[in-house]
């Protein structure tokens, strides 16, 4: 075997396990889940019942190319600009896999998600960690999250143009995972058009509640998504995921995903207001979650845990004193944020750094 795969660490994500839960009598279904940023009207009913009339008694495939036209008359590029993958995920996989060869340096501009430099380093490649776009050496990818993964800003397109006009033989991946939530989101895809070494990931199953099942996309030059494509184990993406994409191209799914949009933006003033007046700070966020400073993350995400609340301690992104806060339905937040008001009268929760 690779040795050095032996020291390539797991990415924590994010939840509460079922044997964490079971401690304090909970099971999953028990709980509100703040740790996952996904629709949370969760999918719309055409998706469900898309799935449910799934035929699994075939290999999947046979809806791959028309979910691809589709993906691509809805984003304005060809179908050849198109790849699928099993979530957004396994896309990161396919286009490290892809394109970076041992030793070739790779770039992830963080705090972010940890499967960025997972990827580069399954295949052998140098990872730089980078805090800003300023300065950045050569190197053969740089992965980007847009808005950003734990803390919500979104990069402006000027700054993304400047990156891939400066560096024309890199390749820019930028993730979009979490673009379906943004209200002032702007539009990546005229880049492609000039850019050739400009990636755009997406995630379906985000976007339409349906992180078990797994379906996400990306953008790029026909080259690009052929080599990803190329990569791809067969049959990646499951009949229901095929069947699912599909059905969130329907004009109820869009407008199902436009009611989310409108209930997250109501979510994260609450949240965002109502931690500030428990005396939290809270990173400005354009996405579907919050970064807020509690002191100590595992200590605040443990004392909610008795009550049915799961937020995602940041500690795997190097930020242990944060939690990051999904936005969820408005409701769920309120009771969130009651809870914790009460467990912070009562002295339950970590101090901050400036209390006495």
């Amino acid at each position: 075997m690779r040795r050095d795969v032996l020291a390539i660490q797991a990415v924590a994500h994010g939840s509460a396990t079922a044997s964490e839960l079971a401690v304090f009598g909970l099971n999953p279904a028990d709980v509100l889940d703040f740790s996952v940023n996904t629709n949370p009207l969760g999918p719309a009913d055409v998706v469900v019942e898309a799935i449910q009339q799934t035929n699994w008694t075939r290999y999947p495939g046979d809806d791959e190319a028309p979910l691809r036209a589709g993906l691509a008359r809805q984003t304005g590029v060809t179908p050849e600009q198109v790849a699928l993958g099993n979530g957004s995920a396994e896309l990161l996989w396919l286009l490290a896999l892809a394109i970076l060869e041992r030793s070739d340096r790779a770039i992830v501009v963080g705090p972010t998600f940890g499967e960025y430099a997972r990827a580069a380093r399954v295949v052998g490649a140098d990872v730089l960690d980078a805090q800003t776009l300023v300065d950045l050496p050569s190197a053969r990818m740089v992965f980007m999250c847009n808005p950003n993964n734990p803390t919500g800003w979104q990069y402006e397109p000027v700054q993304i143009e400047q990156l891939l006009r400066t560096f024309p033989e890199t390749v820019v991946v930028l993730d979009e995972a979490y673009a379906g939530f943004v209200l002032d989101r702007w539009a990546s895809e005229p880049l492609l058009a000039d850019y050739p070494n400009f990636v755009i990931l997406r995630s379906l199953t985000k976007d339409h509640g349906l992180p078990g099942l797994r379906l996400g996309y990306l953008l790029a030059s026909p080259e690009i998504a052929r080599a990803t494509e190329a990569v791809r184990p067969p049959w990646s993406v499951n009949a229901g995921a095929l069947r699912a994409g599909l059905a969130t191209l329907e004009p109820s799914a869009q407008s199902h995903l436009e009611r989310a949009r409108s209930l997250v933006a109501i979510s994260r003033t609450l949240l965002t207001d109502g931690f500030k007046e428990l005396g939290y700070p809270v990173l400005p966020s354009v996405a579907n979650f919050v970064l807020v400073e509690v002191g100590s993350a595992p200590a605040f995400r443990s004392a909610l845990l008795p009550y049915g609340l799961v937020v995602r301690d940041a500690t795997s992104f190097g930020l242990a004193g944060h939690v990051r806060v999904a936005c969820r339905l408005p409701e769920d937040c309120l009771r969130l944020l009651q809870t914790v008001a009460d467990l912070r009268r009562g002295s339950a929760l970590p101090p901050l750094v400036e209390d006495p």
